[in-house]
């Protein structure tokens, strides 16, 4: 699980940071527009890395918790960025990246936020 995690990590943050170069890598052609979707998928790909990484049968549910935090964070994030750099102008761009921010702030700030929890 850790070692898949590590791949999923390194993936999404290559994503995140150069989409376009590994977009063509993988598929052979990149746009703006595949920009923006590659850097959500690298988001979720972060997220599901972590995720996995935190893995814990003592507190198995920190782990998904943290990566829906990352996911939806990442997601507000990079939505905001696209609509303010005026790459993506989609008439749920808004709406979306607000409503990605709120659950993220929502599962963070929810059932003890993001700490460990030991089974009582």
């Amino acid at each position: 699980m850790r070692a898949g995690a590590v791949f999923e990590i390194a993936t999404g943050v290559a994503l995140v940071a150069a989409p376009s170069v590994v977009l063509d890598a993988l598929i052979g052609s990149s746009t703006a527009d595949a920009s923006v979707v590659g850097r959500v998928l690298g988001g979720a790909l972060l997220a599901l890395g972590i995720g996995g990484g935190l893995t814990d049968p003592r507190a198995p549910e920190r782990g998904i918790r943290v990566a829906f935090v990352v996911y939806n964070a990442s997601t507000a994030a990079l939505l905001a960025s696209a609509g303010i750099a005026g790459s993506a102008d989609g008439v749920l761009l808004w709406p979306a990246s607000a409503l990605h921010a709120l659950i993220a702030v929502g599962i963070a700030s929810s059932h003890g936020g993001l700490r460990e929890r030991r089974p009582e």
